[in-house]
């Protein structure tokens, strides 16, 4: 049976790259008070989903810090509820 996990993580944000091997990191980055929310400052996001340890897809999102830490925390519990 195949395992799916999240890879890396690489967020964006005003010409900067941070890379995090989980949700909890890349989340508490984007908490931080200079992660700022705005209708000019968007975050990209790019999720490598891997099965058994090969990159099979990767998922961009992009919006705020708010609705990145969703869709990680949402990508996250998918995964989960794949792998039980």
């Amino acid at each position: 049976m195949a395992t799916t996990t999240i890879g890396q993580i690489t967020i964006a944000y005003r010409n900067e790259t941070h890379q995090f091997k989980t949700v909890s990191l890349a989340g508490h980055f984007l908490r931080q008070l200079r992660i700022k929310v705005g209708w000019f400052y968007t975050v990209k996001a790019a999720v490598n989903l891997m099965v058994n340890d090969k990159v099979m897809q990767i998922r961009h999102l992009k919006g705020d810090k708010f609705l990145i830490i969703k869709e990680l925390a949402q990508l996250e519990d998918e995964i989960k509820l794949l792998n039980a």
